[in-house]
C-alpha cells in the first residue's frame, strides 16, 4: 500500500511560512520545531515566494559595545557590577566549604 502524505490546513501553512521566513534560525531546524519535513515547508517557501539565502545573509548586525571610558554612567555600573561579582564570588566560595565541611561530618 501506498502511504498518504500527511494534509496540513492552509493556516498552518501559511503560518508556518511566516514563521520560517520571520526566525533567525535556519529554515531546517524551524521545520524540526514545527514537526515538518524540510523540504515541505521549503516547498511552502518557494511557492509562496519567500526562500532566503542564508549563505549571503551572514549573522545578524550586532550594535557596537559602548565603551564604558566615554561614558561615566556606564563605568559606574560596571565598578558596582564588578564589585557585586566579587562579593557573591566569595559567598559561593565559603558556602561550598561549608558544604564540603558538613559533609565530612556527616560520614
Amino acid at each position: 500500500m501506498k502511504k498518504r502524505a500527511k494534509q496540513y490546513s492552509r493556516e498552518f501553512v501559511t503560518r508556518a511560512v511566516e514563521f520560517a521566513d520571520s526566525s533567525p534560525q535556519p529554515i531546517a531546524d524551524v521545520a524540526r520545531d514545527l514537526g515538518v519535513e524540510y523540504a515541505t515547508l521549503y516547498g511552502w517557501m518557494k511557492k509562496a515566494g519567500r526562500t532566503r539565502k542564508r549563505l549571503d545573509a551572514g549573522p545578524p548586525a550586532v550594535p557596537a559595545p559602548v565603551a564604558p571610558q566615554t561614558d561615566p554612567v556606564l563605568r559606574a555600573e560596571l565598578e558596582q557590577l564588578r564589585r557585586e561579582l566579587e562579593e557573591v564570588k566569595k559567598e559561593r566560595d565559603f558556602l561550598k566549604k561549608a558544604a564540603a565541611f558538613f559533609a565530612q561530618q556527616n560520614k
